[in-house]
């Protein structure tokens, strides 16, 4: 070959077609070896969720206690982004560079993210029913202790009213003992009666309170706990629901067509993608 040649139009055409088919053809490989490494991190991932959702479901206690229904539906949402994240991280790249194997594996995992999708809503429904419930066993608990705080001061007044004056003023020294603060007139018994009876019912309203404020505070926490839940739930369903929309060609085995303008739309048409260079090198051929 002379020196003639080699400056022609036609070989630096072919040199570029043949440079950037080699380096086309790597970055394909490239491309195939990221994909593989993040669907071996999605598959990851997903054992990692699966042992949550053991942890989480075993043993089951459903309809049985409420609290550990409310707990569980925390712990699910409250890890529902690494099954998400598997899910995706595995659907990347489509079918391109698997086996048939892989392939259905797809397919059986686009109907699990349904599945989960649907798992999330009905656990839903069960953390509503569980919050319900516990809030009612908060209050029954609440208004039993707060009874039987009421049943102990309405004895300790019908006592008052019947001791004497001797029973009185050790009554009146153990509080004085307990509240030091407490200034009563140990020489008058009808007005000593009066200041005990006084402080009786102060402490039977400070209860109240107490025990008010403390369920209040048990509700609010409980309904700010299960909103959170709620709607991590809610979104966690949706995305799921989205990534089993988005995965039909998973479940049929079809190819997403083409656009009209042969847009390469897998890794494995990367390479294959048409080029000014290629173009080019092709209409100087015909020409020669």
């Amino acid at each position: 070959m002379n020196g003639g040649n080699l400056s022609s139009p036609s070989f630096k055409t072919t040199l570029k077609y043949r440079v950037y088919f080699m380096s086309n053809s790597s970055s394909n490989s490239t491309e195939v070896i990221t994909a593989n490494l993040l669907r071996f991190a999605g598959y990851g991932l997903l054992l990692l969720a699966f042992a949550n959702f053991v942890d989480a479901l075993v043993p089951p206690k459903f309809g049985q206690d409420a609290t550990w229904e409310f707990s569980t539906l925390a712990k699910l949402v409250g890890t529902s982004p690494v099954p998400i994240i598997g899910l995706i991280l595995i659907f990347y790249g489509e079918s391109a560079a698997r086996s048939a194997f892989g392939k259905n594996i797809l397919k059986f995992l686009s109907w699990l993210s349904l599945l989960l999708s649907i798992l999330y809503v009905v656990m839903l429904l069960i953390g509503i029913s569980a919050t319900i419930r516990i809030n009612n066993d908060n209050t029954t608990k609440a208004s039993f202790a707060l009874s039987q705080q009421i049943t102990q001061f309405t004895t300790a007044k019908e006592n008052l009213k019947n001791t004497n004056d001797a029973n009185l003023l050790k009554v009146a020294e153990l509080l004085e003992k307990r509240s030091p603060n407490i200034k009563l007139n140990k020489t008058n018994p009808t007005e000593l009666r009066t200041q005990i009876e006084t402080e009786i019912v102060k402490n039977e309203n400070e209860a109240k309170a107490t025990v008010a404020e403390s369920q209040n505070r048990a509700s609010n926490q409980l309904k700010k706990q299960a909103a959170k839940s709620y709607f991590e739930a809610i979104v966690s369903a949706f995305v799921l629901f989205g990534i089993w929309n988005q995965t039909k060609w998973a479940r049929t085995n079809l190819r997403r067509k083409k656009k009209s303008s042969k847009v390469p739309t897998n890794l494995g048409d990367v390479a294959s993608a048409p080029t000014f260079e290629s173009e080019t090198f092709d209409a100087e051929s015909k020409d020669d």
